[in-house]
């Protein structure tokens, strides 16, 4: 089956309704269940993929710097993520284990390559292979990245831990910081531009031609989701 980019489908009761072109501020919902299907939006695409790329970085320092140091006793303990997620196997925590990696490490950077992935070709004027697949990967992972979740237990901890030990916040949490308000800025965006844009191009790319830019004054009044 061909997808359909100018189709959607309400994820509640699977009415089928054809793509309505939204203001920036306006919300479609479905008249058969009231369920959102869609908001416009003014994050062009150029711009979600800066946002993607900035994630992206930003995980990579979140990763590679400590989050928290620590202070008991004369004894300095400074950790990464990972070097955390190790120690906390090691100590048979293995679901809190298996949970810290996957919601801060593993899914986030599942979206960000996703996103990636599909706005690079978008931008470039080429159509993205697999995109209908890439698309429900997305969808399906945007629901498990919760690096909010993540910050709010690291806050805990550090709040807990302050009665016992001194607790420094170190670069690692800023980057993750850093990393959360992206990545809800790029989720807000919503979907809805890449499809459209997807649609575009797949059909420039039928008759032949290929746009010269992404940004052009028509894009940048397309509905955003």
């Amino acid at each position: 089956m061909k997808p359909q980019p100018n189709l959607l489908v309400c994820d509640a009761c699977d009415a089928l309704y054809t793509r309505p072109a939204l203001a920036d501020d306006a919300v479609a919902r479905c008249v058969r269940c009231g369920t959102s299907l869609g908001s416009g939006h003014r994050i062009t695409l150029d711009e979600q993929l800066a946002l993607a790329i900035a994630a992206l970085v930003l995980l990579v320092i979140a990763n590679l710097s400590p989050l928290v140091a620590l202070d008991l006793r004369g004894q300095h303990t400074d950790a990464t993520l990972l070097e955390c997620v190790r120690i906390t196997w090691q100590a048979g925590e293995h679901v809190v284990a298996l949970l810290a990696v996957g919601t801060a490490f593993v899914f986030p950077l599942a979206l960000i390559v996703l996103r990636l992935y599909v706005l690079g070709p978008l931008a470039a004027g080429v159509p993205p292979r697999g995109f209908v697949v890439a698309m429900r990967m997305l969808r399906w992972v945007t629901q498990w990245s919760m690096v909010e979740v993540f910050m709010l237990g690291v806050l805990i901890s550090v709040v807990r831990s302050a009665g016992l030990a001194r607790a420094d916040v170190q670069p690692g949490l800023f980057a993750y910081a850093g990393v959360m308000l992206l990545l809800t800025a790029s989720i807000a965006s919503g979907q809805r531009r890449l499809w459209q844009r997807y649609g575009e191009v797949q059909a420039l790319a039928q008759a032949g031609a290929m746009p010269a830019s992404t940004d052009t004054a028509a894009q940048r009044a397309a509905p955003g989701r």
